[in-house]
């Protein structure tokens, strides 16, 4: 059963003096949310202890009001533990909280009866507010929502996305727009088909072209949301069923040696002090192997020892595991350059899109310019790029389990160090089984 605390604002209002009081609902380990209640009190008359307005034994003006207030109060946590009772556990979210909290001040919307049917768009944004993490996985829904909306104006005609109604026909136009959004603009960036759209919904970067591995995605995440429309019972039409997702095709894993890392480390960046900085975190996250969407949550709580410890937020709700990675002497010595840091995370991070630039930057500078052949996501042709053009943060993560699978050919033991569960299909995109490997193999045969 769900907790609620109760905390009094740091804020006065200005007119009166008085501070707002906050909730801190507690249903799960990851399902802890906080809002404003809405009831306001002086500070003289909260007890933080108790969590409770205090009442003035001695008869004063204020006494009748407290008393009322104080009962409200109850009122509210009653109704919003009462609510959160009758609704599955993976619907409670910040904006459910908050929703609660105005029906019980404003009354229930009318828009909002139980028997009324969400929009597409706003069940989607329901979908994504209980059951998507907050980062760049909820970036990638709202890239999402923004092309279906261009998706609707490009059907034209009135057409609609309606729950109920999408067939798997509707997918493969999805599909097909998805691959030729790009062609709307000229070389220039210009739009020359479909300006309404665009005027719509405008987007701060031109479409490019699509591959069938990001075609692939997309989809997923539309699938991903009409599983659960169907699994919690807000429509029996799935029209993924009769509609296969295109095939992703991944080339063989590129990732720097051991000996290219330690060459990145000790290059001297003293002419751009900025890029040295980024190098150290590429560095450390090539020791231990962590996703970029968790780098950048680390704080000095998540050094436990000499180990990084953390819970991948890509598998919380799936199984919440620990990750410990012990950290080699590069990693250390990195820590400790930024141990009288002023910023509140582990290390002084930048954007990902920046910290991309950086990585193909400082490994072009160093001289790791190693050719590598690689799959074109458009043309599923093989290329041959200096390995700097086609670096990024991800390529950091397969640093540590290359290098780590070279030395040690135990997938689920890497796998405990980077989130990975037993006999994960994924892990094999991260490693390749190099002409080293397949001969210390095939020397046991002698």
């Amino acid at each position: 059963m769900a907790t609620i605390r109760l905390y009094l604002s740091s804020k006065q209002q200005k007119s009166n003096g008085k501070c707002e009081i906050y909730l801190r609902m507690s249903a799960a380990r990851n399902k802890v949310f906080r809002a404003k209640s809405n009831l306001y009190v002086l500070p003289k008359y909260w007890d933080e202890k108790k969590e409770k307005i205090m009442i003035p034994r001695i008869h004063v003006k204020e006494q009748g009001d407290l008393i009322n207030l104080q009962k409200q109060l109850d009122a509210l946590v009653t109704f919003i533990l009462n609510q959160s009772i009758i609704v599955p556990i993976e619907e409670l979210s910040k904006v459910w909280l908050e929703r609660i909290i105005n029906e019980f001040h404003f009354g229930k919307d009318e828009k909002e009866s139980d028997n009324d049917e969400l929009a597409f768009f706003d069940l989607l944004k329901l979908f994504i507010s209980v059951r998507v993490k907050t980062g760049n996985r909820e970036a990638q829904f709202g890239t999402l929502i923004r092309v279906l909306k261009r998706y609707e104006i490009y059907r034209g005609n009135g057409y609609s996305l309606n729950i109920h109604k999408v067939t798997d026909l509707d997918l493969i136009k999805f599909e097909e727009f998805l691959r030729i959004e790009h062609t709307f603009f000229d070389q220039d960036g210009n739009c020359i088909k479909y300006a309404k759209i665009y005027k719509t919904y405008p987007e701060m970067r031109i479409p490019k072209a699509r591959g069938t591995n990001g075609v692939h995605y997309i989809l997923k995440r539309l699938r991903t949301f009409y599983n659960w429309a169907v699994n919690t019972g807000r429509t029996t039409n799935n029209p993924f069923t009769k509609y296969h997702l295109p095939t992703c095709v991944y080339g063989t894993p590129f990732f720097i040696t051991i000996e290219e890392r330690n060459k990145l480390f000790n290059f001297d960046f003293s002419d751009d002090p900025q890029l040295a900085i980024q190098r150290d975190i590429f560095v450390f996250q090539s020791c231990i192997g962590i996703r970029s969407g968790d780098l950048y949550r680390l704080t000095d709580d998540n050094v436990v020892g000499d180990s990084i410890e953390y819970i991948p937020s890509k598998t919380v709700d799936e199984c919440g595991k620990t990750v410990s990675v012990p950290l080699i002497s590069q990693a250390k010595i990195i820590l400790n350059r930024y141990a009288d840091r002023k910023h509140k995370t582990l290390l002084p991070f930048i954007s990902i899109q920046h910290y991309n630039k950086a990585i193909k930057t400082m490994l072009q500078k160093a001289g790791i310019s190693r050719i590598v052949t690689v799959i074109n996501p458009i043309t599923r042709k093989d290329e041959q790029h200096p390995i700097y053009e086609v670096a990024t943060s991800y390529m950091a993560r397969r640093n540590f389990i290359g290098n780590l699978y070279k030395e040690v050919k135990d997938a689920n033991l890497i796998g405990s160090m980077t989130g990975h569960a037993d006999g994960s299909k994924a892990f094999s995109r991260y490693r390749a089984i190099d002409a080293d490997i397949k001969k210390s193999v095939i020397s046991h045969l002698e």
